[in-house]
């Protein structure tokens, strides 16, 4: 009985979250809000039974009883938060909650599978970052205040950076990590929503080239201050988020090519500079040439991925542990072999979902800050998930970086948390600010519907009113067109 659940709930499981999957794509353009909240019940209920199958199958094929404790208290905190969630603050991005929150689940349950340890912990710092994302909206009618520190985001981030660099202990070859009374966590993580703060904050008001290359100099300190600690992935993010903020708050499209062309010539000197590149480019060239040294990370990926075929081996059936850091760096192999890669391919829509909500809030706004803060948590979120997802399926040379939500980690968990709690809660002053405008307007046209219905009846009958009374038709009718093109951009 045990090896048959074992052999049918990986096909449980792929539907499961095929189905979350189609409906995330849904919400993405749907416009009726009464369907948007019943298609968000059903995610709700698709994410309960995705965690309750893995989890009992994570049971018998361990056979512990451990993973149901683990499920218990996930499922209290998850739904917990998000019932919260969605009581406290209705105005929400519906898809950027639920996709958050089963990108979560699929981290925690391959986690889990892979060290049951480390998932108690990674479920505790989740619990510490629900408890910011549920309080922070609370202060949104402050948000503004984040536009005045400017540089100061600038120089708490380079001085950050270069304590991690001077101070702290080397990991996997990178001074990255900080260890104080046993917790570890790594300070670059954080300095990622100071650098996009930094950037929306100081841009907003750039009024010619130099301002924009005094920004550069700061965002040049930061980068550079990451490639003397070796972080070169994370280097290479900030890289790309500086320069697409300034392709979006200049409108230049020569400052893309120049980024890329200049970044090209960067990516060689590193190559030169640092022996470790030489040997990522290299297994990315060629891992089977190098199978038992450098290039044994990626080609046991390439193995994994391959091996659990569209369904998977099933949750505890596979070796995904074979590969060095596959809770970590190469978690998304992991996935694909237990998961299958029907679920690795949703893995990426939910990113792309995610990425896409908060290119649509970048378009809405006026306000220069929060437009600039939006596209860069997009770019920077999914050029990451570009990053990790690119290095363990060989499309890109490995670069270390970690998975959003996915890969374990307490400071990238916190991070992303952070970053999507700071998208939620501009979505949600925008959709009160588009509210308020369509009351006001309702308020200020009130009357106008009688004077309308003279207007017409008397126009029927030949007779016209005053010169001033068909003007305030037309402000009528200008009115209603707005209140209409309001209502339609309110998700």
């Amino acid at each position: 009985m045990r090896t048959y659940i074992l052999a049918l709930t990986k096909y449980g499981l792929t539907v499961d979250v095929l189905l979350f999957t189609v409906l995330a794509c849904i919400l993405l353009f749907n416009r009726n809000k009464r369907a948007a909240k019943v298609m968000g019940y059903l995610q709700s209920c698709l994410l309960l039974v995705f965690m309750l199958i893995s989890y009992i199958t994570l049971a018998l094929a361990m056979k512990s009883v451990t993973y149901i404790f683990l499920c218990m208290i996930q499922l209290v905190v998850f739904f917990l938060a998000i019932a919260v969630y969605q009581a406290a603050y209705p105005k929400a991005s519906l898809t950027l909650l639920n996709n958050m929150f089963m990108l979560m689940s699929i981290g925690l349950v391959i986690v889990s599978r892979l060290d049951i340890d480390k998932a108690w912990k990674q479920l505790a710092i989740a619990v510490v970052g629900l408890v910011i994302t549920c309080a922070l909206p609370l202060l949104r009618h402050y948000f503004y205040l984040l536009k005045k520190p400017g540089y100061i985001y600038g120089v708490v981030g380079i001085g950050m950076l270069a304590a991690v660099m001077l101070l702290s202990s080397a990991t996997n070859g990178a001074n990255i990590t900080f260890t104080i009374a046993g917790v570890t966590f790594q300070p670059s993580e954080f300095v990622k929503i100071l650098f996009l703060l930094f950037l929306a904050s100081t841009l907003k008001d750039a009024k010619s080239w130099k301002d924009v290359f005094l920004v550069a100099i700061f965002a040049a300190a930061h980068v550079l201050i990451l490639i003397g600690s070796t972080d070169l992935g994370s280097g290479l993010i900030f890289y790309v988020v500086f320069f697409f903020v300034v392709f979006l708050a200049t409108g230049a499209g020569w400052v893309l090519a120049f980024g890329a062309g200049f970044g090209a010539i960067g990516a060689v000197a590193c190559y030169f500079m640092f022996a470790h590149i030489q040997e990522r480019v290299a297994a990315f060239l060629d891992p089977w040439a190098y199978i038992d040294t450098i290039g044994y990370q990626i080609t046991q990926a390439l193995f994994a991925i391959s091996a659990g075929g569209a369904f998977g081996s099933g949750l505890g059936q596979g070796s995904p542990d074979d590969i060095f850091f596959a809770d970590s760096d190469f978690v998304y192999a992991s996935c694909c072999e237990e998961f299958g890669l029907i679920i690795g391919v949703c893995i990426i829509v939910l990113c792309l979902g995610c990425m896409l909500v908060m290119l649509r809030l970048a378009m809405g706004f006026a306000d220069r800050f929060y437009q600039l803060l939006a596209y860069g948590c997009a770019v920077e979120y999914g050029f990451q998930c570009f990053l990790t997802i690119g290095g363990q399926t060989k499309f890109i040379p490995l670069t270390g970086v970690t998975l959003p939500f996915i890969s374990y980690g307490g400071s990238s968990l916190l991070t992303s948390l952070i970053m999507f709690t700071l998208v939620q809660t501009m979505y949600i002053l925008r959709n009160e600010k588009i509210d308020e405008y369509r009351k006001k307007r309702l308020r200020s046209s009130q009357e106008t519907p009688s004077r309308v219905r003279s207007f017409e009846q008397s126009s029927r009958s030949g007779e016209y009113y005053p010169q001033e009374d068909r003007r305030r038709v037309r402000y009528y009718e200008r009115d209603q067109r707005t209140i209409r093109s309001d209502r339609n951009n309110i998700r």
